[in-house]
């Protein structure tokens, strides 16, 4: 009898597993679902392993967007343990690491910069996106190449039978999405495409909002950015299909130099004449081509794959200066300076893949999965500077001056991955995954394996609570050099090498899982604790400019680095309205030998408190409202001795200033404790968000929808970064003197949008 009941329970989860599973299914194409009674949703029993996070079409529809775009990775900022370094940038520090330690997947493709507009907006069309699973720690077997998280996107197929598209019109970009059948009930497609267009409204809106000259709009006419996405899916009989997906995404942003900057002021019985001229160009975009052969059955699933990912980027900085001095009185040539500097950056990756993939889940109270992976990457960072000067002195012939430097060149290696994984259950309380995963590296001629053990437990304590635990150990062989606080599409992507080691992390995290429904009532919640080490990994080292090196291995220091954590996630559901909530308070640091005197410093990505507040709410059928309010610690800087000596002398805070991107001045104070690596705070961040959405049902086909939102509701000027400026000021009567000043960068003000959509 005890074994009967046993096996009733058992039954009894598995169909209120599938039957959650169909339910999400169907709402992934079932936009109606988004109003109201989509907010009374089922709750899941405790009783699963599941360890990921996942994000389904219909929290990023109804999330409060930026310019119109609702956006796949932004809403992923909402989960505890994952931040951005700043704001409106789409790399994601997960759990302490840095953005580069992340597997950004596209269909089982790795996208190494899900970037437009330098992180403004993601690569992913939300348009086609089917869900999106997360892991932050307790990593399947199946996933590998990087240390801290995982962002596996998945994008919809085009329907067998029926044709579906809608087009949407926002402030920032126009896209617009179709599929259906090529044969019917054998061959589908699907075909996604985005076109923005920056300066037409956005750059406009922004020229009102920050007061800005003329010349603003201008400056950015060359700005915009598109993607396309396509898909095939063939049917070669019940359950056996072919599949092929097709990504591409380009960037251009050529900054046209404003009016030649000229100034002038005496200084005694000379007059100095000053002219500059900046303009940079830069272009970036990411290709992904994946074709899989897949079967499914009641034993027995598999999908053999072969992709091939692609991302370039290429920036050109040009400076022009020219100084000129001559005598007050009458205007005398006395000498020139005229220098032309510029700055070519060019980073890219290739990789090339084939794999299979085999899920065996016939067997009593186990589910076995198995793989392997062959993968060849090819890098390319490459840096040259150029710069000419030339010296003119009255009654003298003149004189030049050359300089070329060039650093970086092409890198190989391959890598070969197995794996297995065992899900099974011990006892009706408890469940086990245990599974291993041996990557081979060859670098240089070297082979080297590293072993990546994993498990992952879970024990119900009732039907509603859980205790669950996890090791994982992950290794990456490419990094991400950053010489800012933000990550750029400018960073260079390098391999690691026979001097540089593969990195590797290891990471524990345990923590209570609670889910239970009462009536119309739904609450779930969760604490999770996690201790993640890092070792190899990369960094500048102190004082080092890349424009004078030729060989950037010499340029980098090999540490290690640790963060850990608690994380909390709330969330409580009633008829049509829902309420969410996750807090995370965290450490992160990082030690180099050649960094900071050898002492352990803050990592970059260092945020003590990190809060997410969500409400929607649906009063009446087909329209819902919904907010979120964001907080978290200032991000860390390091600001350079020369910068804290000249800017010591100043006690007192400026006034606001608006200019060109709302630069806000204040002078620094206890400049003695800035001198450490990461030591200096930006002020903390905060804003609230939102958004109304509203559909309108057509009689005869279709519906249409309108969406509100207004970003930054209460308009504070959260920092994006800093720069440092020199500042002249008069002193005396035609005499002056330049002091260093430190801004803020705010260019996320109040900004209201809008956006229509037509679906059938």
């Amino acid at each position: 009898m005890q074994k009967i009941i046993t096996r009733l329970r058992r039954a009894c989860l598995v169909m209120s597993f599938v039957s959650h599973a169909l339910t999400t299914m169907g709402q992934i194409k079932d936009t109606s679902s988004l109003f109201r009674g989509s907010l009374d949703a089922a709750v899941v029993s405790a009783h699963t392993n599941n360890f990921g996070i996942n994000i389904t079409p219909q929290q990023i529809k109804l999330a409060p967007a930026l310019f119109s775009e609702n956006d796949p990775l932004k809403i992923i900022l909402s989960k505890p343990g994952i931040q951005n370094n700043s704001e409106g940038d789409v790399g994601l520090s997960i759990r302490g690491g840095d953005t580069d330690q992340n597997l950004i997947l596209l269909e089982n493709v790795p996208i190494y910069n899900p970037s437009h507009i330098k992180g403004f907006v993601s690569s992913f069309n939300p348009d086609i996106v089917s869900g999106i699973d997360i892991y932050t720690g307790s990593f399947p077997a199946r996933y590998g190449s990087r240390l801290s998280g995982v962002v596996d996107i998945k994008t919809l197929e085009g329907d067998m039978s029926m044709y579906h598209g809608g087009i949407t019109i926002g402030l920032l970009s126009s896209k617009a999405h179709i599929g259906g059948p090529i044969i019917k009930n054998r061959t589908s497609f699907i075909f996604s495409a985005r076109k923005s267009y920056f300066p037409l409204l956005v750059g406009r809106i922004y020229n009102s909002i920050l007061r800005a000259k003329e010349s603003y709009v201008e400056q950015f006419s060359k700005i915009g950015y598109y993607d396309i996405n396509v898909g095939i899916t063939h049917k070669l009989q019940e359950n056996n299909f072919i599949d092929f997906k097709f990504y591409n995404g380009y960037d251009n942003m050529v900054m046209k130099p404003k009016d030649d900057d000229i100034s002038s002021y005496a200084d005694n019985d000379t007059v100095k004449i000053s002219k500059n001229e900046i303009s940079s160009d830069e272009k970036w975009g990411n290709t992904a081509i994946l074709l899989r052969w897949q079967t499914k059955n009641k034993s027995l699933s598999s999908s053999s794959y072969s992709y091939f990912s692609r991302y370039r980027h290429y920036t050109e900085d040009r400076d022009k200066k020219h100084k000129e001095y001559r005598y007050l009185n009458n205007n005398t040539f006395i000498s020139s300076i005229s220098e032309e500097s510029s700055l070519l950056r060019k980073s890219g990756i290739e990789e090339y893949s084939v794999g299979s993939d085999l899920l065996f889940s016939s067997i009593t109270n186990h589910s076995i999965e198995f793989g392997g992976q062959l993968s060849y990457q090819n890098a390319f960072p490459m840096i040259l500077s150029t710069r000419t000067r030339n010296y003119s002195y009255a009654e003298k012939s003149d004189s030049i001056e050359n300089a070329t430097n060039m650093l970086g060149g092409e890198y190989h290696h391959f890598s070969i991955s197995i794996y297995g994984e065992d899900d099974f259950t011990i006892t009706k309380n408890l469940n086990i995954s245990t599974g291993i995963r041996l990557t081979g590296y060859v670098l240089s001629n070297k082979f080297q394996i590293i072993p990546e053990p994993r498990i992952r437990c879970a024990f119900f304590i009732t039907p509603y609570l859980s205790a669950k635990a996890s090791y994982s150990r992950m290794s990456q062989a490419i990094h991400q050099l950053s010489t800012s606080n933000i990550s750029a599409p400018s960073d260079l992507w390098v391999p690691s090498t026979n001097n540089l080691p593969i990195m590797t992390s290891n990471i524990i995290s345990t923590g209570l899982w609670f889910e239970k429904r009462y009536n119309k009532l739904c609450i779930s919640s969760s604490l999770e604790g996690y201790y993640k080490t890092m070792n190899n990994t990369l960094d500048y080292k102190d004082g080092i400019s890349l424009i004078d090196q030729t060989n950037w291995e010499k340029c980098v220091s090999v540490g290690k680095g640790k963060s850990y954590g608690l994380e909390f996630a709330g969330n409580i559901g009633y008829r049509t309205m829902d309420i969410s909530i996750s807090y995370t308070l965290s450490k992160s640091t990082r030690q180099y030998d050649d960094i900071n005197n050898g002492e352990w410093f803050y990592a970059n990505n260092d945020s003590r408190h990190n809060l997410f507040i969500g409400f929607s709410y649906s009063p009446f059928k087909n329209f819902v409202v919904s907010s979120s309010f964001y907080y978290k610690t200032g991000r860390r800087f390091t600001i350079s001795d020369i910068v804290v000596k000249s800017a010591y002398q100043f006690h007192r805070p400026v006034n606001i200033n608006y200019s060109d991107f709302m630069d806000v001045i204040w002078y620094l104070q206890n400049t003695y404790s800035y001198l450490k690596k990461n030591d200096y705070k930006m002020e903390d961040y905060h804003r609230m968000d939102l958004a109304f959405n509203y559909i309108i049902p057509h009689k005869k086909f279709g519906k249409s929808s309108i969406s509100l939102s207004f970003y930054n509701l209460y308009n504070h000027l959260n920092p994006y970064k800093i720069v440092i400026e020199n500042q002249t000021t008069e002193v005396e009567p035609n005499v002056f003197k330049e002091n260093v000043v430190i801004k803020k960068l705010c260019i996320f003000p109040f900004m209201p949008s809008i956006s229509y959509s037509f679906e059938f």
